[in-house]
């Protein structure tokens, strides 16, 4: 396991590598994006805490669609595939740890496809700034909507026509300042 730091716009993994390892993000922000027929689109934030690793790749030893690419300086330590695999295979509940971890993913995935088909775009885009308030003021306005699955346009106009409740002061106060930010 060896610790190791990008700056921000360094891809951890880039289009078509096979993936090699697992890392346990400490400090920063990664964009997950997939790439298919041409086109992509931001499917995920990963914000430390957090397990990083494009696991279809990683398990299958084929390359990925999907790049992480670093949109703030990053800290974290990095376990090669080979040690990780000789790890789950050889104790038990390391194996149901990442098993129980990627069930999770999936599920966690699952809820965020229900939310983008039964949500309207200011729904969405609410959500995202309750889920992400630390990705919010750092991740380009074209990569947030990617995300909730609108144009940069769309996701503009949003922005200047959303109607707060009296619950959410703080997300209106957030939404405030990546205008401010994005006029500067």
């Amino acid at each position: 396991m060896k610790f190791r730091t990008a700056k921000k716009g360094e891809y951890l993994l880039d289009y078509m590598e096979i993936e090699n390892s697992v890392r346990f993000l400490t400090s920063g922000i990664v964009k997950c994006e997939d790439h298919f027929k041409n086109k992509s689109f931001v499917y995920d934030f990963r914000a430390a805490p957090i397990i990083l690793s494009e696991t279809f790749s990683l398990f299958n030893e084929i390359p990925s669609r999907v790049t992480l690419e670093t949109i703030t300086d990053c800290e974290y330590l990095e376990l090669p595939r080979r040690p990780l695999l000789k790890l789950l295979f050889s104790n038990l509940d390391l194996a149901e740890f990442a098993t129980k971890g990627v069930a999770n993913y999936l599920g966690l995935t699952h809820y965020k496809q229900a939310l983008l088909r039964t949500l309207s775009a200011e729904q969405r885009y609410k959500h995202f700034l309750k889920e992400f308030p630390q990705v919010a003021q750092t991740a380009k306005l074209s990569d947030i909507a990617s995300y909730i699955g609108v144009t940069q346009q769309s996701l503009s106009r949003i922005r200047q026509n959303i109607t707060w409740g009296k619950n959410e002061l703080k997300l209106k106060s957030l939404n405030n300042e990546l205008e401010l930010r994005n006029t500067l």
